[in-house]
């Protein structure tokens, strides 16, 4: 049972399911170009098969993924939930469902990729909310991986070292 938000809650409530809503509706869009300034300045992308810190790995993996040619992707949000933790914190929780393929439309389509649980973790920061973390955690795989980059171009990233790797 739910108790009734204190005022303002609910718009803030809103206005981090917005931050989430953009932020994958610029993956599937626009190859991920805007995503890492969603994030904090050292903000953390991590899954079980890669962790990005900061919002130079996290915009080096849409370089590098928009690098490799075509692909359509879809990340489906569902049971979003909300929870404010403090005046200029909040999580939220949520299904992720992905559906991407390399290639251009239409594509064939069988089970989806990933089925995971997501929880980011939202600070208020110069008036707006900033995603600090977001975090996979993988329940369904399914025959087409999703996209990783390989350890050996991260690390190339990391040290900015272009004739490494």
């Amino acid at each position: 049972m739910s108790v009734s938000p204190a005022p303002g809650e609910l718009e803030q409530k809103g206005r981090v399911l917005e931050l989430v809503l953009d932020y994958w509706r610029d993956v599937d869009t626009n190859w991920g170009s805007g995503a890492h300034l969603l994030f904090t300045q050292d903000g953390v992308f991590e899954s079980e098969r890669m962790r990005l810190a900061g919002r130079a790995e996290i915009k080096a993996f849409y370089d590098w993924r928009r690098g490799r040619g075509e692909r359509v992707a879809r990340h489906l949000v569902a049971n979003p939930r909300v929870h404010m933790t403090g005046a200029d914190r909040a999580t939220i929780d949520y299904i992720m469902t992905i559906y991407a393929m390399d290639g251009v439309p239409v594509l064939p389509v069988s089970a989806p990729n990933l089925i995971c649980d997501v929880t980011e973790t939202m600070v208020w920061e110069d008036q707006r909310w900033w995603i600090a973390h977001k975090h996979f955690n993988t329940l369904f795989k399914g025959e087409v991986a999703a996209t990783v980059m390989p350890p050996e171009i991260l690390a190339v990233v990391r040290t900015g070292d272009t004739n490494a790797g």
